[in-house]
């Protein structure tokens, strides 16, 4: 007898403990929910209040008569707008993409930024900025009431992040999803916000612009492989396999091809070549890479020679980083004495024979052409006289570079030195303004610039 309620207390004990560890797993499962969705409200709220905030400085934008204050308040909508992308980037919106609210709020901050910059140069904001400043104020009211409505059904309850809860009594409730609003919202906002240009990174017209070195007449897929087996470097004379693997669109439309030696199961060289005129747009040789045997200014020729002989005439080096014993080298366009930086074609070079194992032209082919090169409104001397009296000059060279924008700026680069830290600084050759200041980071691959 004492035995049996041994064993009957043992398994009231033993179920007990059970019925305490499925409480307990549950409880923590509850509450690691809760803070979940606590985290999500968080996020959710600082949007509502980045939002609002932008409302309310749009407005004030509008009616200021003071330029301090208005680049006080053009700057807040910038770093406003920054931080309602990054509350919306907190958002557990799973699949669906935000573009069309990331752009937004990218364009309105970079805008007014571009307008902050404009005043305290002691420029004039035109009708045309200022009907745009409104349109984002119209937006944002729009966009504004709609958070709100999702605000007030969150507090009612109505609205959760998820399908499913922890939760006791609501497992097998189907919640609405918070997504599927912003989702909604998204998509509204596509039709009613502007197109805008203006000179900035976010501006449409950077979404449109058409390469202007891809010409001539379309070619179809045995030219294609035609002109890619021409192109590869292949000292060995391999007998590769070359087919059209795929179609690629976008920018450029190019067929995808692969070489693969014989009875080789994988590609050995992957390669596009535009559709249109059989541009090689980029090519990657896979193959193993050996022991470094050759230096790398001995590289950077083999890289010039290889651009010489595939027809990209008057390319200079600008830079060169090593890794994995290949080293990729970066050339520029130099048209007369003066080097066009958008125009950029880099090449990989394998470090144990010499081999060019890899080619981009995508920033060349997109932006090559020939300039009408404007005259300098200030001299050489007229840029050292103007510069910081600390620097140590060590080259001054006329560059055409681009700006946020992809507008091109021709400038004069100058190349200095504080104490032992290089920099190489943009001064606009036709009005002496700086536009853009560099520092060069020399490292044991390369050289690099920030």
């Amino acid at each position: 007898m004492k035995n049996r309620y041994v064993i009957w207390g043992l398994g009231i004990l033993t179920i007990v403990v059970i019925a305490l560890a499925l409480w307990s797993m549950s409880s923590r499962a509850y509450s690691a929910e809760n803070l979940l969705e606590a985290s999500y409200q968080k996020g959710f709220y600082n949007l509502v209040d980045d939002v609002n905030t932008l409302n309310i400085l749009l407005s004030k934008s509008l009616v200021t008569s003071s330029d301090s204050q208005r680049i006080m308040i053009l700057t807040s909508i910038w770093h406003e707008a920054e931080n309602a992308r990054s509350s919306l980037a907190s958002l557990p919106l799973g699949s669906r993409d935000m573009t069309n609210l990331q752009k937004f709020f990218a364009q309105m901050g970079d805008f007014s930024h571009s307008l902050a910059k404009k005043v305290s140069l002691g420029e004039q904001i035109s009708d045309k900025e200022w009907n745009i400043i409104e349109q984002f104020k119209k937006n944002t009211q729009n966009l504004n009431r709609s958070l709100r409505e999702l605000q007030d059904n969150v507090v009612k309850g109505r609205i959760r992040w998820e399908r499913g809860s922890f939760a006791p009594g609501l497992g097998g409730r189907v919640q609405q999803v918070m997504a599927d609003r912003f989702a909604a919202i998204d998509q509204r906002l596509k039709e009613e916000a502007p197109t805008i240009t203006y000179d900035g990174p976010f501006s449409d017209h950077v979404e449109e612009i058409t390469p202007k070195a891809i010409t001539g007449s379309p070619i179809d897929e045995q030219e294609a492989i035609e002109k890619g087996r021409k192109f590869i470097d292949n000292p060995a004379n391999v007998r590769y396999d070359v087919s059209v693997y795929g179609r690629t669109r976008g920018m450029v439309n190019a067929y995808s091809l692969k070489f693969a030696k014989p009875g080789a199961e994988g590609a050995e060289i992957v390669m596009d070549v535009s559709r249109q005129g059989g541009h090689v747009i980029w090519f990657l040789n896979t193959r193993d890479i050996g022991e470094q045997k050759i230096d790398i200014e001995t590289a950077v020729d083999k890289a010039h020679k290889f651009l010489e002989s595939r027809g990209y005439r008057n390319m200079e080096p600008t830079g060169s980083l090593r890794e994995d014993n290949t080293v990729t080298v970066t050339f520029a366009y130099k048209q007369g004495d003066v080097l066009v930086y958008p125009d950029f074609v880099k090449v990989e070079v394998a470090l144990d024979d010499g081999q060019v194992v890899g080619f981009d032209a995508m920033g060349y082919l997109t932006h090559h052409t020939t300039r009408k090169i404007p005259s300098t409104g200030i001299s050489e001397r007229q840029v050292r006289d103007g510069l910081n009296k600390r620097l140590e000059v060590r080259r001054i060279r006329k560059v055409i570079i681009p700006d946020p924008a992809m507008k091109e700026r021709f400038c004069y680069e100058v190349d200095a030195n504080l104490d032992d830290e290089r920099y190489l600084i943009y001064i606009n050759a036709q009005n002496g303004r700086e536009e853009q200041v560099l520092k060069v980071v020399e490292t044991d691959s390369g050289t690099m610039t920030m």
